[in-house]
């Protein structure tokens, strides 16, 4: 590593440190307002030891994942900027990182922890982790990357483990979408656990019409339904893992390559839709994540109507 990414990365670190003792202190204020009750979603302590060591391995794969994905930030925009927000309500709170740049045009890494639950999307915390990365490239030859992990221990004894994520392109190049559907179906393979039901999910719904996925990775929403468990979670982790990593691989190939003016066209359709989507016909982003942060984390960086 050259001086200067040595030191862009340093800064990126402090940067992403800062963020999180801010967000620490306001949930050590949130602790101290509830009279010392723990709080909904961190209680950690109100775990088993076997259930302690499972959110601590969502803890590191989440860091994980975080620097997996600012190196790819950096290589490809040149630099480790972020603009940081931090959003709290009653029912969740978010801490998200958006970069910009020449290559990866907006991408936002978000983690948030569910407290009180919106019934019936989700339910009330102990603990409990998302890890959402939403990646629109520059090139419409590329699609938007949208996924989420979901891991969560519930007050009333039970406990979920699922995901959404997929690829969905502007410019369908099948090539493309055949490499990264074969490394998501590698590790289920490696799991001995049949991609099918999963895969069906993200092909169907609302999404298909309005959006056309990729069809490459999987929605664990769907039977049959996860159990949390050290096998369940390292599945959902390595598919996610698995997608991000071949989607940078796919990024890469396309970034530099030319593009017409059909593929923009293209490109500014599916923002159109995406838009809608996340506005009008997605029931969970509606019922369950408030405007402030789709807008923020998620939302096309140019828009045209």
């Amino acid at each position: 590593m050259n001086e200067f990414n040595r030191n862009n990365a340093q800064q990126y670190q402090l940067a992403s440190y800062f963020i999180r003792a801010i967000f620490t202190m306001l949930l050590i204020i949130a602790a101290i307002a509830t009279s010392g009750a723990a709080e909904p979603g961190y209680d950690k302590d109100g775990l088993s030891a076997e259930q302690a060591a499972l959110a601590d391995e969502m803890l590191r794969f989440i860091d994980e994942m975080d620097e997996k994905h600012y190196a790819l930030v950096e290589k490809l925009n040149g630099n480790r900027d972020f603009e940081a927000k931090i959003f709290e309500d009653e029912n969740s709170d978010y801490e998200i990182k958006v970069s910009r740049g020449d290559v990866i045009e907006k991408t936002g890494f978000t983690t948030s922890v569910t407290k009180l639950g919106v019934k019936p999307y989700t339910q009330d915390a102990i603990w409990s982790r998302v890890i959402t990365i939403n990646m629109h490239p520059k090139s419409p030859l590329v699609g938007y990357l949208h996924a989420f992990v979901s891991f969560q221990y519930n007050t009333d004894g039970t406990s979920s483990i699922g995901g959404w994520m997929d690829v969905i392109p502007a410019v369908r190049i099948e090539e493309d979408l055949d490499y990264i559907r074969k490394k998501i179906d590698e590790v289920f393979e490696k799991y001995g656990v049949d991609s099918s039901p999963y895969r069906k999910a993200i092909c169907s719904g609302h999404r298909k019409d309005l959006l056309g996925p990729g069809c490459v990775a999987v929605s664990f929403y769907a039977p049959p339904f996860l159990s949390l468990t050290p096998e369940s979670l390292a599945l959902v982790n390595e598919t996610f893992a698995a997608l991000f990593d071949a989607y940078a691989d796919v990024l890469q190939k396309r970034a530099g390559q030319d593009y017409s003016d059909s593929d923009l066209i293209a490109q500014d359709a599916f923002r159109r839709r995406w838009l809608e989507d996340q506005m009008i016909h997605d029931p969970y982003a509606q019922h369950v994540i408030p405007h402030t942060v789709r807008s923020f984390a998620n939302y096309p960086p140019t828009t045209k109507y």
